[in-house]
């Protein structure tokens, strides 16, 4: 008994110089009305989508794109396992029907600002992806990599060896309509990824992965 009540102790210890190390803080996202598409800009402590969103509604509101089947999944309270929970790699269609803004707001963790981060292209086609650093990253800048060799998203691209597309899409909240990213030769209507905002990106192989090196 003394022993498992020791470790136990160090357990506790352990977890909450892990939690002190990553800096556990509060983030907020304001949804407007209408639709967003977001992304998580940190790890929730608690990942279920009705502790992310809190007081914001979801259900039959919130979408996630499932890359293996090509399909979108409706969020429902009645059955939120079926949905899954928050991922921090993942981007979210979000509708705000309220007619005024909404804020989400959850405990998480914001180590990830110093990891370099890999998102999964898991299928040939289209994959909904979240930006996962709180600072803009330059698009440019990703890497592509098949699990042996990795190329910088140029080599990697239409305009490389082809496994995947250069040009991704975004969603403006403001006008309502989607707006291109890409590389410099595709003459984008913008170069960069920002914190809260989900892409629409295009594999042309299975099993690629986009890697996001963090800013020092």
């Amino acid at each position: 008994m003394k022993l498992s009540l020791a470790l136990l102790v160090l357990l506790m210890v352990l977890t909450f110089a892990v939690m002190a190390a990553a800096s556990v803080t509060t983030h907020e996202y304001v949804a407007p009305p209408g639709w967003s598409l977001m992304a998580l800009r940190g790890i929730p402590l608690d990942p279920e989508p009705s502790s992310v969103f809190g007081s914001a509604q979801i259900d039959g509101r919130l979408y996630r794109w499932n890359a293996a089947r090509q399909s979108m999944l409706l969020y429902d309270e009645l059955d939120p396992d079926f949905f899954g929970d928050m991922l921090l790699t993942e981007g979210y269609w979000l509708k705000n029907t309220t007619g005024s803004n909404e804020t989400v707001s959850f405990s998480g963790l914001n180590d990830n600002d110093a990891m370099d981060v890999w998102i999964s292209l898991p299928k040939k086609g289209w994959t909904l992806i979240g930006h996962p650093f709180s600072y803009s990253f330059t698009w440019q800048n990703a890497k592509v990599t098949d699990g042996n060799t990795t190329k910088s998203l140029f080599d990697a691209s239409q305009w490389g060896v082809g496994w995947v597309c250069s040009v991704g899409y975004g969603w403006d909240q403001t006008h309502r309509s989607m707006f291109s990213i890409g590389v410099e030769d595709d003459f984008p209507m913008r170069d960069t990824l920002e914190a809260w905002h989900g892409y629409w990106i295009k594999s042309f192989f299975d099993k690629k992965a986009l890697i996001l090196e963090s800013i020092p």
